[in-house]
């Protein structure tokens, strides 16, 4: 092969390094769009573990997905979201899976201060629901700043070890803008979490949000007025203390409050049989099927798919209704979802 060629890995190191430079005003949009997202998930955390949370931005930049990776030490938990109505793109959080282990033990009860960070299945499900549940409130805020309906179609948490070939949407040799933050939860250890998207991703966000900042408008009122260079006030604030923080119960109080209209669907269910295709086929008027509940047992309340609580079938007046007994624990509705998921 001749010498004069360069290889991939060269060529990868080149193009790299055209691209780690971001625009100030590309650093805005990032900075926007990713503070927006890591505020209302984090707001979502600190009710769902019941702790004080705490994140400082650290760095803005690009860089390959494969150098993102290496900068970690440890295993990795790698999370997938995509977007389905009013937004289109995708995005990745990471994080190390001593994070993870220590969010999953307080989710269902602990300290924080698991005896192994090893992430079994039942940790990962209760890391799954605690990302539903913080993203949930982003796609929230999200909806409220882009005035359109915003859902998430997929997300997914993977594990990415040491030395082996990750399964993620991006390629490895992908140049990916990136924001750094240091998370503290309440007495526990820092940690650093990534959230990671191309550039355009926040770019176009932003500019549904701010549709008079373009960069080409931006030129334009440049010539006219010099006072476009003042950074607007929400980023003054953000560059001064660089905190998306959840300190006090009634600052969870009034994020929670953003999610009180939201409707929920509530479902009874009276017990489960599984069939066979024939037994299905077969079943006429006056059939039975018998469920996997006993008499007397109670009942299963489900709100949006996943347990929250048990209880017994009442009559009010001419309707049927039922007189909650128990409410589900964290660590039994990860247990729940381990089986609906059959894991």
């Amino acid at each position: 092969m001749n010498s004069d060629f360069l290889t991939q890995d060269e060529l990868n190191e080149l193009l790299k390094g055209l691209s780690d430079t971001l625009s100030e005003h590309d650093q805005e949009a990032i900075k926007e769009i990713s503070n927006l997202i890591i505020d209302s998930s984090t707001a979502a955390l600190g009710i769902v573990i019941g702790r004080e949370v705490k994140v400082t931005l650290v760095e803005i930049s690009q860089k390959t997905l494969k150098d993102l990776l290496s900068s970690f030490d440890e295993t990795i938990v790698a999370v997938q979201i995509e977007f389905s109505d009013g937004l289109k793109g995708e995005f990745l959080i990471l994080f190390p899976q001593s994070l993870g282990a220590r969010i999953a033990d307080m989710m269902m009860g602990g300290s924080g201060e698991p005896e192994s960070f090893e992430l079994d299945e039942v940790r990962l499900s209760a890391i799954t629901e605690t990302m539903n549940q913080m993203m949930g409130s982003s796609t929230t805020s999200l909806s409220e700043q882009t005035k359109k309906k915003v859902s998430i179609s997929k997300l997914k948490v993977d594990l990415v070890k040491k030395d082996e070939e990750p399964v993620l949407n991006f390629n490895l040799a992908q140049v990916l803008a990136y924001v750094a933050y240091e998370i503290d939860l309440e007495n526990s250890h820092k940690s650093k979490i990534l959230l990671i998207a191309p550039a355009l991703f926040f770019k176009d966000i932003y500019k549904i949000i701010h549709p008079a900042q373009e960069p080409e408008k931006e030129k334009e009122q440049k010539r006219e007025e010099e006072k476009v260079k003042v950074q607007p006030v929400q980023f003054q604030e953000f560059d001064q203390s660089q905190r998306a923080a959840v300190s006090t119960p009634s600052e969870f109080s009034d994020k929670l409050e953003l999610l009180l209209d939201v409707p929920l669907k509530v479902v009874v269910e009276l017990g489960r049989a599984k069939m066979t295709l024939k037994q299905v086929l077969e079943m006429n008027i006056g059939s039975l099927i018998e469920l996997d509940k006993l008499t007397g047992e109670p009942v299963d309340i489900l709100v949006n798919g996943r347990l929250i609580a048990k209880g017994e079938v009442v009559v009010v007046d001419e309707n049927f209704g039922v007189r909650i007994t128990e409410i589900v624990t964290p660590k039994q509705r990860i247990y729940s979802i381990r089986e609906t998921n059959g894991l």
